[in-house]
């Protein structure tokens, strides 16, 4: 699907002519006050600002999901052409990285329906409760950008695809909430479910990652 690219999301954006004056820095303006500027002024500077400021964390959201770099970098610059087109419908009722996350959500969700890649999984039932927080380090450990080369290459891989084989809801949980370290609350608000809802599929992934890597040999 062709599309105008916004820029990489592991390279610096090229400066954009800023048609607009901000009445502070960039850098210190809100992400609702950048997207006033750019839907106000058609500062462009300013929406490359809110770009640089989120495309860490969308892009690394979108590639725990869908598990390709390229797919990940195609639904990173969509979703940031979304943002573009609907920056006007954004209210601060809800945080940008929510609303930003809603809808790198839905189009990771199309790339698996349009693909035919969406996974399943049968899992034991359990009683929900707190994060294993050893798990929680494991998880991260396995992120590409994260600084501790401590765990063995087999383990992190093992990690990573037993991910991908979660059930859909349970893997969207799991990756922001041990990968992004975002609350419960914030949560529920981008999967549209319940609280409770959200820590039972986080605990339900936590246990089956767990159990798989136990059947490894690796925990």
């Amino acid at each position: 699907m062709a599309r105008r690219k916004i820029h990489s999301a592991t390279e610096r954006v090229p400066r954009l002519a800023n048609k607009g004056e901000a009445d502070k820095p960039l850098l210190d303006c809100t992400d609702f006050e950048l997207l006033k500027l750019f839907v106000k002024n058609e500062d462009h500077a300013a929406f490359e600002t809110l770009v640089n400021r989120h495309r860490r964390q969308v892009y690394n959201f979108v590639y725990k999901m869908v598990g390709k770099a390229e797919a990940a970098e195609d639904i990173f610059q969509e979703t940031f052409l979304r943002v573009l087109k609907n920056a006007h419908t954004y209210t601060p009722r809800a945080k940008f990285t929510t609303w930003c996350l809603q809808i790198a959500r839905n189009l990771s969700l199309d790339y698996f329906k349009r693909e035919g890649l969406r996974q399943h999984a049968s899992i034991d039932a359990g009683t929900p409760g707190n994060e294993d927080h050893s798990m929680a380090s494991l998880l991260k450990s396995g992120d590409p950008d994260s600084p501790d080369i401590a765990q063995s290459k087999e383990l992190i891989d093992a990690v990573r695809q037993a991910v991908t084989r979660l059930p859909e809801n349970q893997r969207e949980a799991l990756v922001l909430r041990m990968y992004e370290d975002m609350p419960y609350a914030e949560i529920s608000e981008i999967l549209g479910s319940p609280e409770g809802t959200v820590k039972y599929w986080v605990h339900e992934a936590v246990n089956t990652l767990a159990r798989h890597l136990e059947r490894m040999g690796l925990k």
